[in-house]
């Protein structure tokens, strides 16, 4: 990252999609702000880590998915070892907020597309909506998503692959055209 940009530049450039990206984690309005904002103060007090991070958009998802959980913890009275499973399936829901090129389809057509892409990603695992999300949506590379799930590059690409596979399963290439357009 260039010494050049400062944390108001970077809140402007991200806010929007971390806001999304918190909002499909299924986190209320004033949870996500509050996460966001706890986000910024950490960046605020150490500027120097803007120049550190080598992807700042991955640092600040995953600093915020971090932060989303340490909340989610804190407002939990009994949370025990066997809730742990419960935050590795936290729902994922992608919304119709795909993003479809406006200038090529007409509106009628791209509400059509929008509902049959999220009927098939709630066919999806949460963790594989997710990862679908971050990968066809968000471009991020196989050890960015890794790092933000917590699984190995592996792990990521064998996950992306049964999603995908259940995608293909069910609706054919369709799914592929889809998300590559």
């Amino acid at each position: 990252m260039k010494s050049t940009n400062n944390i108001e530049d970077v809140y402007n450039r991200y806010v929007d999609d971390l806001f999304t990206y918190a909002s499909y984690l299924g986190f209320d309005k004033e949870t996500i702000m509050d996460a966001i904002h706890d986000v910024f103060c950490k960046l605020g007090s150490n500027q120097q880590m803007l120049n550190d991070v080598l992807n700042i958009k991955s640092y600040l998802f995953k600093s915020l998915k971090n932060r989303l959980l340490d909340i989610y913890k804190g407002k939990k009275h009994d949370f025990e070892i066997s809730d742990l499973s419960t935050l590795e399936e936290m729902p994922f829901n992608i919304n119709v907020n795909v993003n479809v090129e406006d200038d090529i389809i007409d509106a009628e057509e791209q509400a059509n597309i929008r509902i049959l892409v999220e009927n098939m990603l709630q066919s999806l695992t949460p963790r594989q909506r997710e990862i679908v999300y971050l990968r066809y949506i968000q471009e991020y590379d196989y050890s960015q998503i890794a790092s933000l799930l917590n699984i190995s590059v592996h792990g990521c690409r064998k996950l992306l692959s049964k999603a995908m596979e259940t995608l293909r399963e069910k609706y054919g290439t369709l799914i592929i055209l889809l998300l590559l357009s």
